[in-house]
């Protein structure tokens, strides 16, 4: 006979920085919820967290998407001094802003027309000359043709702003599982009644599964669903003996820098559809320290440490599932692809009304499940 559990109003499913984030915010409204992880709990994608809404021009960003994650940049510094102030860890959120570079004239037209988007909406970005941009950050490649500064924004260490989801989230009175994921989400007469673990049923009148995987897997008592996987990998870095290491993000079409405080900087690559393999390869890490020498050529003087590869996972459409499925009280927040850390805040507040019966701030049909009729 299975065994039933101490009933919740809403059960959180998924081990990472949103599914902490939308734990948290729901507790806050005064609900009773339980975090269920298969892992660690707060656990981000990769080691390097840019919070760039701006500097990924490159990228074809739906309109939706770069609403979203200015949106949640908007929120980011308030709702992490929160954070900080709530539980003494310090996200180290660095906003001197980012450079996003191109080094020959194919990528200075494609960053050009990518820049189209930021004019529409009014962002602000700054055209720079080489010499400009090597003078903010003189350890830039001199054969740079063109650089674009984006001030708003900037870096923090998604493992330590993931401590503190989690910290925030016990004081709040959030129940945490960790090591127990949902078998199966399920549901009496079309509307979500709980979830299946291998402890028991436990009983809830919603359901939030931001566990990507197990959407994939159809665990959540939907079909299957294909998101699109992809695998960055990383490289970290030593640069703390170098006085002209860079101190901001900086962008090529070839790799990300993201520096940290104690002088050390991850170097993230080009995501590559080859396996889930959470190795970097000698062949994509020979790639990728190439492109950063093409960046930043004095990196090799830099001493390399742990490397990686980092699993991010979007909808074939490129924009998160984030919202109530065709099951009623069975809302899905997943495929952030990335951005899981810059866009924790908004799928915070938009899951925190959506779950309430609320509007959200932002136009929520964009990323609703039922765009791929789930």
């Amino acid at each position: 006979m299975t065994r039933t559990l101490s009933s919740a109003d809403v059960v959180v499913c998924g081990p990472g920085l949103a599914a902490a984030a939308v734990a948290l915010e729901l507790a806050r409204r005064n609900l009773d919820v339980v975090l269920l992880a298969p892992g660690r709990v707060g656990r981000p994608v990769g080691p390097g967290a840019p919070v760039a809404a701006q500097a990924f021009v490159e990228e074809a960003t739906p309109e939706a998407g770069g609403r979203l994650a200015l949106f949640a940049r908007d929120l980011f510094p308030d709702w992490l001094s929160g954070l900080e102030e709530e539980t003494g860890v310090s996200g180290e959120l660095d906003q001197r802003g980012a450079l996003t570079v191109a080094f020959d004239e194919p990528e200075e037209v494609l960053l050009d027309r990518a820049l189209d988007a930021q004019r529409r909406r009014g962002m602000p970005f700054e055209v720079l000359e080489p010499e400009e941009a090597r003078g903010r950050e003189p350890a830039l490649a001199p054969e740079l043709r063109a650089a674009f500064s984006f001030p708003r924004d900037g870096v923090a260490r998604a493992r330590r702003v993931g401590r503190a989801l989690v910290l925030a989230g016990r004081g709040a009175g959030v129940r945490l599982n960790e090591g127990t994921g949902a078998r199966v989400v399920a549901r009496t007469g079309g509307r979500v009644s709980g979830v299946e673990t291998p402890a028991g049923f436990l009983p809830a009148a919603a359901v939030v599964l931001a566990e990507g995987e197990a959407v994939e897997r159809g665990e959540a008592g939907l079909p299957p669903f294909p998101l699109e996987a992809s695998v960055r990998p990383w490289l970290r870095l030593d640069a703390s003996s170098d006085p002209d290491r860079p101190g901001r993000l900086l962008v090529s079409s070839g790799v990300r820098l993201v520096p940290r405080r104690d002088g050390t900087l991850v170097a993230l690559g080009r995501p590559g559809r080859d396996g889930r393999t959470a190795r970097c390869g000698a062949g994509r890490l020979a790639v990728l320290l190439e492109e950063l020498r093409r960046l930043v050529p004095g990196s090799t003087a830099w001493e390399a440490g742990e490397s990686g590869a980092a699993l991010e996972l979007r909808a074939p459409d490129g924009l998160p599932l984030a919202g109530e499925t065709d099951v009623a009280g069975l809302f899905l927040a997943t495929g952030w692809g990335s951005d899981e850390l810059l866009l924790a805040p908004a799928a915070a507040r938009l899951l925190g009304d959506l779950v309430a019966g609320k509007e959200p701030p932002v136009p929520a049909a964009p990323y609703a499940p039922g765009r791929y009729g789930l």
